[in-house]
């Protein structure tokens, strides 16, 4: 191989890496994700997109808002993967790091095991931390 050769292969490689690196991102980066609307009577709903990360494997990704008038924590989710018949095919488990604030929203990343149309988050338990604060009344 002759320095020129080498100095060519070089000068490729940096043309073409970036090229390559938004190919690959823009195959595994974000895809918007389809989750069932919230139930008419919970007091959470879910903002969701689909990732894939060649490192990390798919998962889905997003926030979950509270309508409690609470903070909670050691919030344990369930996304459930739909398919078009509307028959559950897989199903992952995760925690939500931090907080949620009362009326708040957290972010939440579920590594899931397959691609489906649809998700269907949930939340499966919570602890509450604190209440809305007393009013105060004058005597």
């Amino acid at each position: 191989m002759t320095d020129n050769s080498i100095v060519l292969g070089l000068l490729v490689a940096g043309l073409l890496g970036p090229t390559v690196g938004v190919l690959i991102a823009g195959l595994l980066g974000p895809t918007v994700a389809v989750a069932e609307p919230a139930q008419p009577d919970s007091r959470f709903r879910f903002e969701i997109e689909r990732r894939g990360n060649p490192r990390r494997g798919l998962a889905v990704e997003g926030y979950l808002y509270s309508d409690l008038p609470w903070r909670i924590t050691n919030v344990r989710l369930r996304v459930e993967s739909v398919d078009s018949n509307g028959a559950v095919t897989a199903e992952s488990h995760g925690w939500l790091l931090g907080d949620v604030a009362p009326g708040g929203r957290a972010y939440f990343y579920l590594p899931i095991s397959s691609p489906a149309p649809t998700y269907r988050p949930a939340v499966e338990s919570f602890d509450r931390v604190s209440g809305p604060p007393a009013s105060v009344e004058a005597p």
